[in-house]
């Protein structure tokens, strides 16, 4: 993860997996200070990342005792395949959140189990951290083959 925002969409994610309901309610100070960064960086994110185009409905108070509150759209499955693994070019470009976005919605499916998507993204995340763009596709390719999502 290069830069600030990418930590703190990963972390939220991160936390949108652990969860096992739809929602989770955060603390936008709390998240700031286990970040080491400002509340503002916070709330760009959230208006950023998770927008409703992106699959999300954020809901925010603020001042004492303020929150934000996440909740993922719900997504009526057409085509299992996940459009991100539907590009045939040489080497699509897929990010980790694409991966954790998947990896959520095959959850909600009940394709693979909450411990079954950590791992998943663990192993994601050493990917891209050891591995080259097209070794990682490869790989992720192969790993969600073996899903049968390919």
């Amino acid at each position: 993860m290069s830069n600030l925002a990418d930590k703190i969409e990963q972390l939220i994610l991160h936390k949108l997996l652990q969860d096992q309901e739809e929602i989770i309610i955060l603390k936008r100070n709390e998240l700031a200070e286990e970040l080491d960064c400002a509340p503002s960086q916070i709330s760009y994110v959230l208006s950023t990342r998770f927008s409703y185009d992106r699959g999300f409905i954020v809901e925010s108070r603020r001042g004492s005792g303020g929150f934000v509150r996440i909740v993922r759209k719900t997504v009526k499955p057409v085509d299992r395949t996940p459009a991100v693994m539907k590009e045939r070019l040489p080497v699509p470009s897929i990010s980790l959140s694409d991966l954790d976005s998947l990896l959520y919605q095959l959850i909600r499916q009940q394709t693979i189990t909450k411990r079954e998507a950590v791992l998943l993204h663990h192993t994601f995340e050493a990917l891209y951290a050891e591995v080259d763009e097209q070794q990682r596709y490869a790989v992720i390719h192969r790993i969600l083959k073996h899903l049968e999502l390919q």
